[in-house]
């Protein structure tokens, strides 16, 4: 069997990875594999190796990692191989246009995730018994049915011209099914290959599904419910739909994590809100320093909050210097104007100050787009809170303190 070693780069400025290996029959030299994070996906990680893995199984030679280099050659004909991630001994097969993962037919893309998840599982855990373990959990629940049972199923549709994304409840029902609430109070079922066929237009975009794409509430009552609408219910349905808009969900959720998060903390985060009750700064007092986070309101979606440090801005050492530098130059000039035997009043350069006062903006991102006001707020303070280990993580923080730690505080009720 040939071998690549796999890197995968941590999602911050460490410029670390974490490491594992793939061996098997399909691959065709030893190499090393370098994986960075897709910013563009909802979970940048496990996107960025389903990528690696559904680019390198595919037979077409399309796709990002194809481009540049084809790491397995997928035999033309039907096979049956064996692919170890980890020391977890995986069967993977095909015959004609179908896959199999041991043993069990699955689709590329669900293949692929379940390929993901236990080699980035495999980057900690050694015991094969549980990275098996891990496998059969993940391929039990197809990845767009977690995410769907997560965060609720996405739909969109059209009213006055006017397309209006909302977000619907769903339930396990069965091992193959879940209920979907499409009108208030009136549930439908979809099987498991069902919702993921929905979510591939609606979630992913891609127009594959004839059945679902550009569905109407009235064919989703019917094909869902098995009845069709009536007038009174398609009226009730789209005024439902219109009060689960998924922008008005989320930002919902994340009025609330905020109000959560101040009353947990509430001797180390304080939360100022304008005329409009949105969130326009938050104070943290984190172990070594004290930060402040302010709506930038202007900028992109991965940085819709600049954060500040409160701290001098010099080093007592760089001010030391810039004192006995002005000392100099006060001396130079009181020497002169003695030797001129000037009577004017000697005018000297202002004496330099050290006071402490909030830096910044600092430039921190988030990982990938599509967070919420609120959730950027929370996510900065919670890592604001255990900052001494913040600042090791992220580079663009040491060069704005140039204090100690806790040799500068701010008196917290003067925050407000």
């Amino acid at each position: 069997m040939n071998e690549l070693k796999i890197r995968i780069k941590r999602p911050d400025d460490s410029q670390q990875h974490w490491r594992t290996t793939i061996r098997s029959n399909l691959i065709k030299t030893p190499h090393d594999v370098s994986i960075q994070s897709n910013r563009n996906a909802k979970d940048p990680v496990h996107s960025a190796i389903t990528a690696f893995f559904s680019s390198n199984l595919k037979s077409s030679r399309r796709g990002y990692y194809t481009r540049h280099y084809r790491y397995m050659n997928l035999p033309s004909r039907d096979f049956n191989e064996v692919i170890d991630i980890g020391g977890c001994l995986i069967a993977l097969g095909k015959k004609g246009s179908r896959y199999t993962l041991n043993g069990k037919t699955e689709s590329l893309h669900t293949i692929a995730s379940a390929l993901a998840r236990v080699t980035f599982k495999s980057c900690f855990e050694k015991d094969v018994a549980k990275l098996m373990k891990g496998l059969y959990a993940t391929l039990s629940i197809p990845e767009d049915v977690k995410y769907c049972l997560e965060n609720r199923v996405p739909f969109h549709f059209f009213d006055d011209f006017q397309k209006t994304n909302v977000r619907l409840n769903c339930q396990q029902i069965s091992d193959n099914e879940v209920a979907i609430e499409v009108s208030d109070g009136v549930w439908g079922t979809m099987t498991n290959k069902e919702l993921e066929s929905f979510c591939a237009f609606y979630l992913h975009g891609k127009k594959r599904s004839k059945k679902w794409m550009f569905c109407s509430p009235e064919i989703l009552y019917e094909r869902t419910v098995g009845v069709k609408p009536k007038v009174s219910d398609r009226k009730l349905m789209i005024e439902f739909l219109k009060q689960n808009r998924q922008q008005d969900i989320v930002e919902d959720r994340a009025k609330l994590l905020v109000k959560e998060t101040e009353e947990k903390y509430p001797d180390r985060i304080k939360v100022i809100y304008d005329d409009d009750k949105e969130v326009s700064a938050m104070y943290v007092r984190g172990k070594g320093w004290d930060w402040k986070l302010t709506n930038t309101k202007f900028k992109s979606d991965i940085q819709m909050v600049s954060t500040f440090v409160y701290s001098t801005p010099d080093t007592d050492e760089h001010f030391a210097q810039k004192i006995e530098k002005w000392e100099e130059e006060c001396f130079g000039i009181n020497i002169d104007a003695i030797n001129n035997g000037s009577e004017e009043e000697i005018k000297l350069p202002p004496k330099p100050t050290n006071e402490p006062q909030w830096k910044g903006p600092i430039c921190i991102d988030n990982m990938s787009g599509g967070s919420s006001l609120g959730d950027q707020f929370v996510a900065r303070a919670l890592a604001l809170l255990n900052d001494t280990l913040t600042v090791k993580i992220v580079s663009t923080i040491k060069r704005y303190i140039c204090n100690n730690e806790n040799s500068i505080r701010v008196d917290f009720d003067e925050m407000r």
